[in-house]
């Protein structure tokens, strides 16, 4: 497809064409707070993105990730050597001076693991815990998932960076086929490390195997253990693993810590790729805590379902939490006009900035909030919280210690694109990383503004084959019995086929529509289920 093909102009030309029948306004939220961002002072960050970050002694360390933009899908070209970031970068956000030293000191295993991508990473105190990623092994003249646990001394790099010393007694290694994941998180829970979902690819990285040879597997798993490390020693201890076939099989995703209704601290997975049957994101999320895993499968996260920039902020008064998740990639838009969801099975680039509630009851609640990034931004960029910010189990924002407006953090690197849908045309020339930082606010005088509720009860929306032939099959599910009606428009808006009728419909839903004799073109699938409406573009061969 080319990109005129998925133009999000063209969809919403059709949308505000061809879509009479409305649903109620939407009603607004009120959480005590409203988000705003804006340019930062911060102005010497390396762009950078898909690596690891830390804070130290006043500073940000950047190691690792990509120097390039969105990967090219090929498998002769993806993932060059010349867009590692080979460097380590320290930088004084206060003075915006930035000091840097040359990674390939390190010793190979340590140089090649450490610049790899989307490694799984998480710092207690002094040191930085890195694991997997995916890069080149330049010994074997090979693209793989590295197999390591890598401890570093910050305040060690620090030091040795400052005085252009040598680096390599701040590194130490334990090799480990368990630690080969790339695309996971990393979080703790008291001693325990939670090595969350992922994947391991082994082979130069290609889209699929018609164009390039490799091995996938996605681990399926929430890896528990232990880590040993007294400045000299370094040991993985008491792994132990759950398992879930499905659910599980994610990568590339959100894991933000949490506060459950009870006072359980944990954290949630929002999003990820790709689902066992189907190239679409996960839109149910997955909690985690010590003593349960809960698949919210009755939830859709609609508007942000990549890796992206997110902040997660807590209202103890209220018993509420509140994910924010700053642009990234989608399955969907929204289109506030007419109430609609509009799908995009290229999960595009997009500029929403949106946010999950979870109720002191447990109600989850997704919001598309009125501030908009400003570029098609957040794709694997970091969210850096402001030391001075007070924090809840040190990562969560406190929102009742909080007044006026607070300058609570920074959105750092991420790609950059041109466009929303650019990787079958040339996602190496139509995106790169983000040069600019922004200051994030939280604002407790703008208490009125509107987040818009995406209260869309079509849940698990899926229509297959697309391409398609003469016929369609669509799954979705809805919590109660709604009147539901499917009808395909050709690109002017016109109704080409009352593919279901209205009828009431409740539960797990498999349908299959005929489409025999329309002829071959572009179209749009309007579903409704009571006053929600999704579009979906469709392709007929």
């Amino acid at each position: 497809m080319t990109y005129n093909q998925v133009s999000k102009i063209q969809i919403l030309q059709f949308v505000l064409f061809c879509l009479i029948v409305l649903s109620p306004s939407f009603t607004e939220a009120q959480h005590g707070f409203g988000i705003s961002i804006q340019p930062s002072t911060v102005n010497a960050v390396p762009p950078l993105h898909s690596g690891a970050v830390a804070k130290w002694n006043n500073k940000w360390i950047f190691i690792g990730g990509r120097i390039d933009g969105l990967h090219i899908m090929q498998s002769n070209q993806a993932f060059p050597a010349y867009g590692r970031n080979d460097s380590i970068y320290i930088l004084d956000p206060g003075t915006n001076v930035l000091m840097a030293a040359d990674a390939s000191q390190l010793p190979p295993s340590v140089f090649e693991a450490i610049s790899s991508a989307n490694m799984q990473f998480y710092q207690d105190g002094n040191y930085l815990y890195m694991i997997g990623g995916y890069g080149k092994m330049a010994s074997q003249n090979t693209w793989l998932t590295f197999h390591s646990l890598i401890s570093v001394d910050l305040s060690c790099l620090l030091s040795s960076i400052a005085s252009s010393g040598p680096i390599s007694s701040c590194f130490r290694q334990v090799i480990d086929s368990n630690m080969a994941v790339a695309g996971g998180m990393l979080e703790k829970i008291d001693s325990t490390y939670y090595l969350v979902f992922g994947h391991r690819f082994d082979g130069r990285y290609a889209r699929n195997t018609t164009l390039g040879t490799f091995t996938q597997t996605y681990t399926h798993e929430i890896r528990k253990f232990g880590i040993s490390d007294d400045g000299v020693n370094l040991a993985i201890s008491n792994y132990h693993t759950e398992i879930d076939t499905t659910n599980f099989h994610r990568r590339d995703l959100n894991l933000l810590p949490q506060i459950f209704p009870n006072g359980d601290f944990g954290f949630t997975a929002f999003g990820g790729v790709f689902q066992k049957n189907a190239d679409l994101p996960f839109l149910t999320p997955i909690d985690i805590t010590a003593n349960s895993t809960i698949h919210q499968a009755a939830f859709n996260q609609n508007l942000s379902q990549y890796t992206s920039a997110a902040m997660p902020v807590f209202d103890s008064l209220n018993n509420t939490m509140h994910s924010v998740f700053f642009g990234g990639m989608s399955l969907y838009t929204l289109d506030t006009v007419n109430q609609v969801l509009i799908q995009d099975t290229l999960v595009p680039f997009v500029r929403t900035i949106s946010k999950v509630t979870r109720e002191s009851n447990g109600n989850l609640t997704e919001y598309k909030l009125p501030v908009e990034m400003p570029g098609l931004l957040g794709s694997n960029a970091f969210f850096i919280l402001k030391d001075s910010v007070p924090l809840i189990h040190n990562k969560i924002i406190d929102l009742n210690s909080l007044s006026g407006q607070t300058h609570v953090g920074y959105i750092v690197g991420g790609i950059e694109s041109d466009f929303p849908n650019i990787a079958d045309i040339d996602p190496e020339g139509m995106s790169r990383p983000h040069a600019l930082v922004y200051d994030v606010f939280i604002d407790k005088t703008i208490s009125s503004r509107s987040d818009l509720p995406i209260k869309n009860v079509l849940n698990n929306l899926m229509v297959y084959p697309n391409p398609a032939n003469n016929k369609l099959f669509m799954d979705f599910s809805l919590p109660s019995e709604q009147i539901c009606s499917i009808t395909l428009y050709n690109n002017p808006g016109k109704i080409v086929r009352v593919l279901l009728p209205e009828k009431k419909l409740s539960g797990e839903q498999h349908l299959v529509l005929n489409t025999e004799g329309i002829k071959s073109g572009i179209y749009y699938c309007r579903v409704q289920a009571g006053a929600s409406v999704k579009l979906i573009k469709i392709i007929l061969d």
